[in-house]
């Protein structure tokens, strides 16, 4: 096993991607690693929708600057109705949380 604080250390952001696409192996990869998030009492409320098609990278493109022309876009969602809701605090739902921790295993992965 690696050693996490290197990890932390070695990673970087990317804002500017080439138009090759993904190997599906290196995708997989990371799906998978979104898939085995620890989420609240393990609900697992997200949805992550892989946008590849050019109709699915215009919409989101048309939404959002963030996608920085990547060949693909990963979309992660949760559904409210799946997600943890506290019974101590009213109006809390842990499903943004729910959906972060998946995003930052999914980056970590790739």
């Amino acid at each position: 096993m690696g050693d996490f604080l290197e990890l932390a250390r070695a990673r970087w952001s990317v804002r500017s991607f080439s138009s090759r696409q993904i190997e599906p192996e290196k995708l997989d990869l990371i799906l998978k690693a979104g898939q085995i998030a620890p989420t609240a009492v393990n609900y697992q409320p997200q949805k992550i929708y892989v946008l590849q098609s050019p109709e699915a990278l215009s919409k989101i493109r048309a939404i959002t600057k963030s996608t920085y022309n990547a060949p693909t876009v990963l979309l992660v969602c949760y559904d409210a109705r799946l997600s943890w809701k506290s019974p101590f605090v009213e109006g809390y739902d842990c499903g943004e949380m729910d959906a972060s921790i998946v995003c930052t295993h999914m980056m970590l992965e790739a």
